[in-house]
């Protein structure tokens, strides 16, 4: 992964741990990625270096000497820069009710120990994506925080302007020219509507968001110059304030005139006469397309961190991890209900092998294909997971052990024709042999596990692609 370390460059990184040996290795590792790393062994230090150094990247125990981890991150959270870090928490608490709590009090990413290099690279490089999209956001809301500063300043001038135009006659070519300045500086589009929905005044800005010479604005309504999916609702600005109200902010999806897609915020206000009568509305409108960009750049990240704690890479069936928790609560329901219940456990003949002959590379390609075939013979409700290795299980709801033999049969006879060519001058054909086991009432999952391995064992000693139930 070190690969990757120019484009960490410059980010910084928190190391939280009690344990020396295991902080002196999380340091080797994030320091060989780019990262500027500072160690502490206590929340205390911890909270102290946070403050002074500002973070990108935090990699925390949960297990501390003088506080809970997860107070700390929650601590961490509610500061001021809290919503734009990358919290990778280790420890040896690893349960699916201890994830979902870490998560609860907002860690990222979550690692069991002990700790693997490869498994971290896997987690540090979603984390380095996920801290560069925080810094793209954090980047976003700043530029959007000095826009609406710059906004808001602008349109106490606009308003005041436009009063002092319309209540003194005397003042009028004064504040004539005040106005053209502020349409000539102000951030974003201006316009001026009538009560009619004409176009009284906009200026350059708006005139290049829309994509329209200014001659062609005095022969058309608003919403034909800058259609959006507020025009012609009961969400049209001009309408709402026609109703009363004072200020409306909206948000807006729409098309350039270059054909791309492109995000706006438009602010409303009224626009009155000099005796306080209602005259239109007064809109302001910010590309806010980069800030949007960053948000759903994040949620995508979130997204891929909930998947890859379920899907197995590879194989993009379930982890072990969700084979473990799943299969307990079938165990559960089966005896609650009295349904049968079925397991397969299969594993690759001779798959060690193949690796040895073609390499690792052919092999995840074989793993890949057995995967699709898996999932394309079971049924929706069915649960196919890799279980480690060239190992998978499947978990069979309502289902007898008979009935799971069909399913057996399905994926041997369907992945034993399936053909690989591992070298241009070779072809190659991959066989399973499957352990099948019907749940007993009142074992274990782990015993309907062992079960299966046993049969699956008989299967691989009795010659291969095949299938036993006992």
């Amino acid at each position: 992964m070190t690969e990757c370390a120019p484009g960490n460059a410059g980010f910084a990184a928190l190391i939280v741990e009690d344990d020396q040996a295991v902080c002196d290795l999380l340091q080797r590792i994030v320091e060989s990625l780019g990262y500027t790393a500072v160690v502490c062994t206590t929340t205390a230090s911890a909270i102290a270096a946070f403050t002074a150094g500002s973070p990108h990247l935090i990699l925390m125990d949960w297990l501390l000497p003088d506080m809970d981890g997860l107070e700390l991150c929650r601590a961490f959270r509610t500061s001021e820069r809290g919503k734009y870090l990358t919290i990778l928490m280790i420890s040896g608490k690893d349960s699916p009710e201890d994830i979902a709590t870490a998560i609860a009090a907002g860690v990222n990413y979550f690692m069991a120990k002990p700790v693997e290099r490869k498994v971290l690279d896997i987690w540090l490089s979603a984390a380095a994506q996920h801290v560069r999209d925080c810094l793209q956001r954090e980047g976003a809301d700043l530029a959007l925080a000095k826009i609406q500063e710059e906004l808001v300043d602008n349109n106490l001038q606009l308003e005041e302007a436009l009063s002092r135009a319309n209540a003194m006659a005397m003042e009028a070519e004064q504040a004539y020219i005040e106005i053209n300045q502020i349409f000539k500086t102000v951030a974003g589009g201006i316009i001026l509507v009538d009560k009619h929905c004409n176009i009284l005044r906009c200026n350059d800005s708006f005139l290049r968001m829309a994509g329209v010479g200014r001659e062609k604005v005095h022969d058309h309504k608003c919403y034909e110059i800058f259609h959006s999916c507020l025009c012609n609702t009961e969400e049209c600005p001009l309408r709402r304030i026609r109703k009363g109200e004072k200020r409306i902010e909206s948000e807006i999806e729409k098309e350039d005139p270059d054909g791309r897609t492109v995000y706006y915020s438009i602010i409303s206000t009224p626009f009155k006469g000099p005796s306080g009568d209602l005259l239109g509305v007064v809109e302001h409108i910010t590309d806010i397309t980069e800030r949007v960009k960053a948000e759903k750049a994040l949620a995508e990240s979130e997204r891929r961190y909930k998947e890859l704690s379920l899907i197995d890479e590879l194989t993009r069936l379930f982890n072990k991890r969700y084979f473990n928790t799943h299969l307990q609560l079938e165990v559960e329901r089966a005896n609650r209900h009295g349904h049968p219940l079925s397991l397969l456990l299969l594993d690759i003949d001779n798959f060690k092998h193949h690796n040895d002959t073609y390499g690792h590379a052919d092999g995840d390609r074989v793993l890949a294909r057995l995967g699709q075939v898996i999932a394309e013979s079971l049924r929706v409700n069915d649960v196919p997971c890799r279980y480690g290795g060239e190992e998978f299980t499947i978990i069979l709801p309502v289902t007898s052990g008979e009935q799971a033999t069909v399913v057996a049969e399905r994926i041997r006879t369907r992945f034993a024709g399936e053909i690989f060519q591992p070298t241009p001058q070779e072809t190659v054909r991959k066989t399973v042999s499957i352990g099948v086991t019907q749940y007993r009432a009142g074992e274990s999952g782990q015993s309907l596990l062992e079960r299966a391995d046993q049969n699956m064992y008989e299967a691989k000693q009795s010659g291969k692609n095949r299938y036993v139930l006992k």
